[in-house]
């Protein structure tokens, strides 16, 4: 059967599409829900109105049999407004959106027979979808530019070939006015422009990597705007109703101040003269106002030891201290793995400490350094305390500050496995605790992968960026990521290395400039190509960078702050200023940071010019010749850009949006 069902700001209708079990002309009412169900299949047509227009339109139902058909009675709605049957085979439930639910409606799919059912919303032109689960390997903003694959929404990792990254949420957000919210219980995939064309689908789905279900549910909620409320006032309030807010900011100075990292100079060939020798270089180079340095991978005598290699460390503490004397902090790579050779292999193996399979056994895995090794089961927490107190034992004996935590995504569990918890949330659970454990560390640590944990005051890192321009998981991908990042409720976002991490080789001059002005605003700056591996030019433009950094160092705390009180990313995308402005709907190469510092850093090889769009306002720049004020809206077209410049406005005050 085929319903078409009307959902109006105070209006919300089932209305008769052309005659259906009913006789023809009849119309049942429902509160304020009226509704007539037609013979033309299996599926329901809803569209959603805001304010005389269509906000969303889709098919819900889509995988339901043709052979099944709707009863001629409603089932007992409970606590929804309506109820729909399916024979004994599924039922709809609909609770209509008012005032008392934030004007967020709810479907809801019940069936203890089908293993999929799948909800689909059309892709139409002029409205744009922001979210989509998680950052993929290609990111755009919005979303609907590209086909992502159907997947499940679950932290993961694209570099192993995941369709969707380590930071995921069950939300997305439209142009129109529409927030939709998937429930956690939800065994979610979604797709776009994929299993079907012009439409975002979401599919309840109980394979791999979700544990079977007695039933299959797929529920969730459509929040609208009032006739007051813009898309963004829509996307604040959704947001303060699904997911906390950070009780804090991470720590200050790396919010202003780059930090080192060892990994992109040397990879896995890290030593102790190696680290010193940065350390120093940092202080005679001039860049001693610097947050830490970072030791990455293959500090270990063994991966997942958590002791140095005494070999290529001979004196940790000593080495410690010698940076501590510059000034500067030092943190350490670490990691959720034991790897079988390593002595701790065996006590946290005896004490039952890793992660298990469905019969209750060890469940071996393999990562990236290391194809036999076992997992730390985060939800144990009896394991957690012990592997935390390893970390508590390198601090006191060596001073080590905080850690950079790596991993965390459900890619890495054995393919089978067990977790102590609801199983509705597995196994993005295993993300969720890792995070909430780690956290205990402080304000300073980074982490690559969330699941609900917004409330905690760390910083959330960008996975590897390759060493190259492109939207394939390169520089024009940085500001996509950040933005979905802060739209899930992340706004401490570190954007990963300067230049990418060199895989492929060292990256150029130009993209390593272009690069640290690309992040020249974002909530924190992470060095490890040394700029005195290029030239002078190099270590001015990084110089200039950093000092504009500081400049601004209050505005940037302030952004940071204004995410504690209403949800408000640090880095916002242009449309957060005046979301009335369609122009502004699909910029993915510009961002602003808090309410008055628009960045415009070009993102294209071999440009030195861009095309600028600026909002309403008078919007100010330093040139060399002084500065220009320029009053929005308006298109600055082919805008100079040298590779020493970085176009950045500054909003006049008196002229706010």
């Amino acid at each position: 059967m085929k319903w078409t069902l009307l959902l109006a700001l105070g209006v919300y209708a089932f209305v008769p599409s052309d005659g259906g079990f009913l006789p023809k002309g009849r119309t049942v009412q429902v509160g304020n829900m009226r509704f007539n169900p037609s013979a033309q299949g299996n599926a329901v047509e809803l569209t959603i109105e805001s304010l005389g227009k269509v906000a969303l339109r889709g098919q819900l139902g889509m995988s339901v049999p043709d052979a099944v058909g709707i009863s001629t009675g409603t089932c007992n709605p409970g606590d929804s407004d309506e109820c729909f049957e399916y024979g004994d085979f599924a039922r709809l439930y609909i609770t209509a959106a008012k005032l008392s639910n934030q004007n967020c409606a709810t479907i809801e799919w019940y069936s203890p027979y089908a293993r999929r059912l799948e909800d689909c919303y059309e892709i139409v032109d002029g409205v744009h979808w922001y979210g989509g689960g998680g950052p993929t390997y290609v990111d755009t903003w919005p979303i609907e530019h590209i086909s992502r694959r159907e997947a499940p929404v679950v932290p993961a990792d694209v570099l192993a070939g995941d369709e969707y990254g380590g930071v995921t949420e069950n939300y997305w957000l439209t142009s129109s006015g529409v927030a939709i919210h998937v429930d956690e219980s939800t065994a979610l995939w979604f797709s776009v422009n994929s299993t079907q064309p012009n439409k975002a689908c979401f599919v309840a789905q109980d394979t791999h990597p979700y544990r079977n279900r007695e039933e299959i549910r797929l529920k969730y909620d459509i929040c609208v705007g009032t006739s007051a409320e813009t898309f963004k006032d829509v996307h604040l309030r959704a947001l303060g109703r699904y997911y906390d807010r950070p009780s804090a900011i991470p720590d200050e100075r790396m919010l202003v101040q780059p930090l080192w990292s060892t990994w992109a100079q040397w990879h896995a060939d890290v030593n102790q003269t190696l680290v010193q020798q940065m350390a120093d270089r940092l202080v005679t180079e001039g860049f001693q106002n610097s947050s830490h340095v970072e030791i990455d991978d293959n500090w270990e005598s063994c991966y997942g030891e958590a002791d140095f290699n005494l070999i290529k460390f001979p004196s940790p503490k000593g080495m410690v201290d010698a940076i501590h004397a510059l000034g500067l902090r030092v943190t350490m790579w670490i990691h959720p793995f034991i790897n079988m050779d390593c002595p701790s292999f065996q006590t946290a193996f005896q004490r039952g400490y890793f992660v298990k399979d469905e019969r209750n056994k060890f469940g071996m895995v393999g990562w990236w350094q290391g194809s036999n090794a076992g997992l730390i089961d985060f939800t144990n927490e009896e394991a957690v305390q012990w592997w935390s107190s390893r970390l508590e034992r390198l601090q006191t004996l060596y001073g080590i500050d905080s850690y950079k935590f790596d991993a965390g995504e459900f890619n890495w569990l054995p393919h089978a496995h067990q977790l102590k918890g609801d199983s509705y949330l597995d196994p993005g659970l295993a993300t969720t605790k890792y995070v909430e454990a780690v956290a205990k560390f402080g304000n300073l640590i980074e982490v690559r992968a969330a699941r609900l944990n917004q409330k905690e005051p760390i910083f959330v890192r960008l996975l590897d960026k390759d060493s190259r321009f492109g939207y394939d998981n390169g520089l024009q991908s940085v500001i996509p990521t950040v933005l979905d990042f802060g739209l899930k409720g992340y706004s401490f976002v570190l954007p990963d290395m300067i230049g990418g991490n060199a895989y492929g080789g060292r990256p150029s001059k130009e993209l390593y400039v272009r690069w640290i002005q690309v992040n020249s605003f974002m909530p924190s700056v992470q060095l490890s190509i040394l700029p005195w591996d290029y030239d002078e030019e190099v270590i001015t433009i990084v110089k200039n960078i950093l000092s504009i950094r500081n400049e601004f160092a209050d505005k940037i705390i302030a952004a940071a702050k204004q995410t504690l009180v209403n949800g408000s990313p640090m880095n916002r995308p242009m449309w957060w200023f005046d979301p009335t402005d369609f122009n502004t709907y699909t910029i993915d190469n510009q961002y602003m940071i808090g309410d008055d510092i628009l960045v415009a850093p070009v993102v294209q090889e071999g440009a030195v010019s861009r095309d600028i769009y600026l909002p309403k306002g008078r919007w100010s720049i330093r040139v060399r010749e002084g500065s220009v004020t320029y009053s929005g809206p308006i298109t600055l077209k082919d805008f100079p850009a040298p590779l020493d410049f970085l176009p950045f406005f500054i909003l006049q005050s008196g002229s706010s949006n």
